[in-house]
């Protein structure tokens, strides 16, 4: 660590400083002049005083701002919980694709191994696609830790439609150390959410060269409720929910094509504006603590009236998350979120719509 000599040159030609208070602990607060070139000059003060071993916080108001130069510490090893939770959300995963495997083979024929496999790797490659873009982002913004906790299901023994394949949630992801400033933190859910869809999407085109097959009918089936971008990826392949099934067959999506769909269920529990999930955050950052509440009281509300009982599970997740509240903190308290990024709040808000399942009032695919 360099010395605390280095600091107070970088601080002032930063901000303008009022007044300054040396702590017993090393640490010095600056009063200091918030006016609108202060969001660049804090960020690039980070990147100053990152590699000499000290942390700059912002706090207060734009009236009344005080920065904290302190040093660094490292965050607190990894906790256990974390890797627990995703081993059971791994052999779930595994679980269920050799269920799908056994459900295909009795169904179409097929090798149950290699059936199962296409599940496996379409639903993993949609949680990687979501943990490895937060992290490349999260390097990239200063090396931020991040904590993964993946929420498992038991799949294949709630005969609900929604729930029936879904091996797991997602996950709820925090910040090991605070994020530069309320974009930084923004982006790093939207960024994480948005892959998640993006791979989801590319799933499903590549399911859907062989989307439907139609076997003989052997009874009765679960009914899927692809999203509108599972919808469109079906049409770009060829494949029309409404075209007509040949008699006394049924028509059931590939294994891959119901990867796809759990990939946007995922995406579409990660982005509900609700309590620690990834749109939750987001609504927290764009709307403040109080526009987030209301939005998962609403959110958990729609869960009950859209496709009752699917989504009591959901519900019954936003209604134990919101007891936890959630911790947004910044380097840079100050500065607010910008315009920019309260309009990806909304497009995200519109890929909520887009990834969601539609209606069984509405449409229904045998798997």
């Amino acid at each position: 660590m360099s010395s605390g000599n280095e600091v107070e040159p970088l601080v002032r030609s930063s901000f303008a400083v009022k007044d300054t208070y040396t702590r017993d602990d090393g640490s010095t607060e600056y009063s200091v002049v918030y006016d609108s070139g202060s969001r660049a000059a804090f960020k690039s003060l980070f990147e100053k005083l990152s590699p000499l071993g000290f942390t700059p916080r912002l706090s207060g108001t734009a009236e009344n701002a005080t920065l904290l130069v302190a040093p660094s510490v490292k965050p607190s090893t990894v906790a256990r919980t974390p890797i627990f939770l995703l081993l059971i959300s791994a052999v779930a995963i595994v679980a269920t694709g050799w269920g799908v495997g056994i459900i295909y083979n009795q169904a179409d024929g097929g090798n149950v191994i290699l059936t199962g496999a296409g599940f496996v790797l379409g639903v993993t490659a949609v949680l990687v696609a979501r943990d490895l873009a937060r992290r490349v982002l999260a390097r990239r913004r200063g090396g931020v830790p991040l904590l993964q906790y993946y929420i498992p299901n038991i799949p294949l023994f709630v005969s609900l439609p929604v729930l029936y394949f879904l091996p797991t949630f997602g996950s709820i992801s925090f910040t090991r150390s605070p994020s530069l400033n309320r974009d930084s933190l923004f982006d790093f859910y939207f960024v994480g959410a948005v892959a998640g869809v993006v791979v989801a999407l590319s799933v499903a085109l590549i399911g859907a060269q062989n989307a439907i097959v139609y076997v003989a009918s052997q009874g009765a089936t679960l009914s899927s409720n692809p999203s509108v971008l599972q919808t469109m990826a079906l049409m770009l392949g060829g494949n029309s929910l409404t075209a007509p099934t040949p008699a006394g067959d049924v028509a059931l999506f590939s294994p891959v094509e119901i990867a796809a769909w759990i990939g946007f269920i995922i995406s579409f529990f990660s982005l509900v504006p609700a309590a620690l999930l990834d749109g939750g955050r987001m609504s927290t950052l764009a709307l403040g603590e109080r526009g987030s509440r209301i939005t998962t009281m609403v959110t958990a509300l729609l869960m009950l009236v859209i496709d009752v009982p699917n989504y009591w599970v959901m519900f019954l997740l936003i209604f134990l998350l919101a007891a936890i509240q959630p911790s947004n903190e910044t380097l840079d308290s100050v500065t607010a979120l910008s315009r920019s990024r309260k309009l990806l709040f909304m497009a995200a808000m519109v890929l909520v719509f887009l990834c969601i399942p539609i209606p069984q009032t509405f449409l229904t695919r045998p798997i």
